[in-house]
């Protein structure tokens, strides 16, 4: 039986890409690691997908178990000679070592010739992602080049090495399994050695069935035996795909491997949503994330805020309220753009919007996703703030087919922008002209930012008023799953939106106090937000009053629209409603209560779902005597 072992890859005669130059390709992207790691290894799992079947890809964190540790040292600790140069050998002997896999399944494997000075009649995936770097992909309408795609798993481990681990069918259309090692360490030379001759190095190494000139891949059974042995995840009969291991992957920014694995799933939602939709059919990907054994739910992105208006936009490519796009000169049709509008709580800043904040959406959404025909997300490109801070919008840009070569020539090597100074001629003037058309369709939004909810004062019964706007979204308000408050018992519940959950102050409140604070004035101590009392959804606020005498508080509601305040709502449609008024004395019914100061009181309001509701109070110094045992 083979024992797989390091082959380190020497300079022949006529040059060959050092270790450094491969590393270098992806540049310095300005989004985190993960991000391109999730991008570039979903998009490799998307080029290499089985027709009629659904593709898993499947994340997984794991750390070397302690009945395998012993295999991973024997078989992977790299010769005496070749060790300062390949960290792998010290990472092997260390206990928790740990491991990101990439695991995709209802794909064809890496198949074709095992050898680069092979002639291939058909597949050469092999080599194009072991051997050679930066070989065009040959899948129609594909992601990009295997070079770059290769390039951030190794810059993510701290050793620079991976594990590649498929099956695929060989020339006889029976399934094989294959299993290699692949570093990038350091070019380095072995001169002042004796035991050999001097001569320089590439850096970059193998691990297999190594031979005088170059290695082979583990074949087979004996591929699938050393496999399980070292604790990888094996493959179902008949099942075919690939299993890519990154050694001691850099999750240094991250608290635990349970909080680099929900980043990994926000991250997914953010970056795969096109292809994970369910009415994509079999044609859809399947992601997951495990860590340690545990799963971790990839967010839905049809219910999740703001993807969700992306998916609806998505949606609308193909009916009538898209727009197709085109070039004048020379006339050509670019693609189909389609946008969403919706009113909403402005989103704040946090852990909930990190996914959103790497994927270029900072707060709420003012962005279009630009895709081409893998329908991955290319960018999602930055448009105009509207007038409103409640008013958001999400498009979609799906290049034509026709242009896709065109759009995938100005992608830089992360395929994270269009850059149309990379082309010439006509190529350059239709990738150019796309932004420019993309520019034209939002022009409408731009307008001077204004507040978003006014301040105003009223003069009632003689006595100066203060009025407190808030704008609470309703559209929000969706029962959380495995609901467990009880009868009587209020908990917080923020809406789900970019992985995480909307805060409790999301609610916009203007805390203008009346001019004539001295006779009554009144303050948001708890700006509005959800809360779920005795299992309904409510709005609910906190205000402070202030007042020498009794004051007389009266609720104004409203649903919010993208145009404005909607004081006259459609025939027959539901309105936001005064549910009651908590106060220290007990429970109000109706739109106002009479209450002396100083106290506090809760104003608790049942929304209209699928809406946003806008909250005034006006107070307003009272003359009525307040009734023993209410206010």
């Amino acid at each position: 039986m083979i024992t797989p072992r390091w082959w380190s890859q020497p300079f022949p005669p006529t040059g060959a890409i050092a270790s450094e130059g491969i590393r270098n390709q992806l540049g310095r992207p300005p989004v985190d690691p993960l991000t391109v790691f999730v991008r570039e290894t979903a998009q490799n799992s998307w080029d290499a997908r089985l027709p009629d079947v659904e593709t898993v890809y499947r994340l997984e964190l794991t750390t070397v178990a302690p009945t395998h540790r012993p295999t991973w040292e024997r078989l992977l600790t790299p010769p005496a000679g070749v060790q300062e140069h390949l960290g792998v050998g010290r990472a092997v002997r260390t206990p928790n070592l740990r491991l990101l896999s990439v695991v995709d399944r209802g794909t064809k494997g890496l198949g074709g010739p095992t050898r680069a000075d092979q002639l291939a009649d058909g597949r050469r995936d092999w080599i194009s992602f072991v051997l050679n770097v930066g070989e065009k992909r040959d899948t129609t309408q594909g992601g990009g080049t295997y070079g770059y795609g290769k390039a951030v798993l190794y810059r993510l481990s701290r050793v620079g090495t991976i594990l590649v681990y498929t099956r695929t069918a060989d020339e006889h259309g029976e399934l094989s399994s294959r299993l290699i090692g692949i570093a990038l360490g350091s070019s380095f030379d072995n001169r002042g050695r004796v035991d050999t001759a001097s001569r320089p190095f590439t850096g970059r190494h193998w691990w297999g069935d190594a031979r005088d000139d170059h290695v082979e891949p583990l074949l087979g059974e004996h591929a699938d035996e050393v496999a399980r042995s070292l604790g990888l995840t094996p493959f179902g009969p008949g099942e075919s795909g690939t299993t890519l291991v990154v050694i001691d992957p850099d999750l240094d920014e991250f608290d635990d491997m349970d909080h680099a694995a929900r980043h990994l799933a926000d991250t997914i939602a953010w970056q795969l949503w096109p292809i994970m939709l369910p009415e994509r059919g079999a044609q859809r990907l399947t992601p997951e994330v495990v860590s340690a054994g545990v799963t971790h739910p990839v967010p839905d992105p049809s219910r999740t805020y703001p993807l969700r208006m992306f998916v609806a936009a998505y949606r609308g490519l193909k009916s009538n309220a898209a727009t197709t796009l085109e070039s004048g000169n020379p006339r050509k049709r670019l693609g189909r753009f389609a946008l969403e509008r919706a009113v909403v709580v402005p989103m704040t800043a946090g852990a909930a919007s990190m996914a959103a904040g790497f994927a270029g959406v900072e707060g709420d959404p003012h962005h279009v996703c630009l895709m081409r025909s893998p329908e991955l997300v290319v960018r999602y490109y930055e448009g105009p703030t509207t007038s409103s801070v409640h008013s958001v919008y999400a498009g979609v840009f799906r290049a034509d087919d026709d242009l896709d070569e065109v759009y995938a020539a100005s992608e830089p090597p992360t395929h994270d922008n269009w850059v149309y100074e990379q082309l010439t001629g006509p190529d350059r003037t239709f990738v150019r002209v796309t932004f420019t058309r993309l520019r034209e369709q939002l022009a409408v939004f731009r307008a001077p930012v204004q507040a978003a909810v006014s301040t105003r004062s009223r003069t009632a019964l003689g006595a100066a008023s203060s009025y407190l706007g808030g704008l609470v979204a309703a559209a929000f308000a969706e029962a959380p799953e495995n609901s467990t408050a009880s009868a009587g018992v209020r908990r917080s519940q923020g809406a789900a939106m970019a992985g995480g959950t909307r805060p409790e102050s999301s609610g916009a409140v203007d805390n203008r106090r009346s001019a004539a604070a001295g006779r009554a004035r009144v303050t948001t101590l708890v700006e509005p937000h959800l809360e779920e009392i005795e299992g309904a959804l409510v709005v609910v606020a906190r205000y402070g009053v202030d007042a020498p005498g009794p004051v007389r508080l009266e609720a104004r509601l409203a649903v919010a629209t993208w145009e404005g305040r909607e004081d006259e709502p459609p025939a027959g449609a539901e309105r936001p409603r005064v549910s009651h008024w908590s106060t220290p004395d007990g429970v109000v019914a109706g739109d106002s209560c009479t209450l002396v100061g100083p106290a506090e009181v809760d104003l608790v309001v049942t929304p209209v779902p699928d809406t946003a509701t806008e909250i005034g109070l006006i107070a307003t110094p009272s003359a009525d005597t307040v009734p023993a045992g209410a206010t």
